[in-house]
């Protein structure tokens, strides 16, 4: 076999592992999970606990996997399911989106964002994350005035 069969045998399985990941994170329970696994994550930062940490690696990881668990509609948690389903549906639509220049900002400010907030939650230093959480709040309550007429 040829490198460019090999690349290319590569490459179209490493895009089926992906399609099967995003398929996967369209079922309610594994969004459940890797989304509470997530949220575990900056508790784990902030006060350097390497079990928060480690639970919060293997909670995402779980929930790329089939989970043998009964239709969330059938248990205790049936009243989340509107509200999960809703979100995914966001979540799906984002990422079908086309790149647009607005999309592309999001990209890197998330890009940018999530590598400055890991090290300033280790080093427990929340001011600038305040700071950027209070900028994006007020960017977004400008974006909304222009668009309902008001004049900035």
């Amino acid at each position: 076999m040829d490198s460019n069969a090999l690349r290319e045998t590569i490459r179209q399985r490493a895009g089926n592992i992906w399609q099967r990941l995003r398929l996967r994170r369209r079922e309610p329970w594994n969004w459940l999970v890797q989304t509470a696994s997530a949220a575990l994550l900056p508790p784990g930062l902030l006060f350097h606990s390497p079990a928060l940490i480690v639970l919060a690696i293997l909670g995402i990881m779980a929930g790329s996997f089939v989970l043998p668990l009964p239709p969330m509609q059938h248990t205790g948690l049936r009243r989340l399911v509107p509200g999960i389903e809703k979100l995914i549906g966001w979540e799906c639509a984002w990422l079908a989106a086309p790149m647009t220049p607005r999309k592309k900002r999001q990209l890197i400010i998330l890009g940018l964002s999530a590598p400055f907030s890991v090290f300033f939650l280790w080093r427990q230093d929340l001011g600038p994350i305040g700071l950027a959480i209070a900028v994006m709040a007020l960017l977004h309550v400008r974006r909304k005035n222009i668009e309902d007429g008001i004049d900035p």
